[in-house]
C-alpha cells in the first residue's frame, strides 16, 4: 500500500502564501503536524520505507517517522 502525507504547516502556509520551492521550515504546528500524522501511520502497520522531496519541509515530515529516509 502506498500512503501519500502532505509536509506540515510552514509560516507561508499559515499566510496563505503558495512557495513552490522556496526552501522553508515547518512551524511549531507544522512540527506537531509530522508527529502525529507519523503517529498515525506507523500505528497503522509497517512502514517499509520513507521517501521524501529535498525540501526541508518534506524532510523535517519525515524525520518524524524515525526511519531512513
Amino acid at each position: 500500500m502506498l500512503i501519500l502525507v502532505r509536509h506540515g504547516r510552514t509560516a507561508a502556509n499559515k499566510a496563505g502564501q503558495l512557495q513552490g520551492r522556496l526552501d522553508q521550515d515547518l512551524d511549531e504546528v507544522g512540527v506537531q503536524q509530522a508527529v502525529a500524522v507519523a503517529a498515525m501511520v506507523l500505528g497503522a502497520g509497517q512502514v517499509d520505507a520513507v521517501i521524501a522531496s529535498p525540501l526541508q519541509r518534506a524532510q523535517q515530515t519525515a524525520e518524524a517517522f524515525g526511519l531512513p529516509v
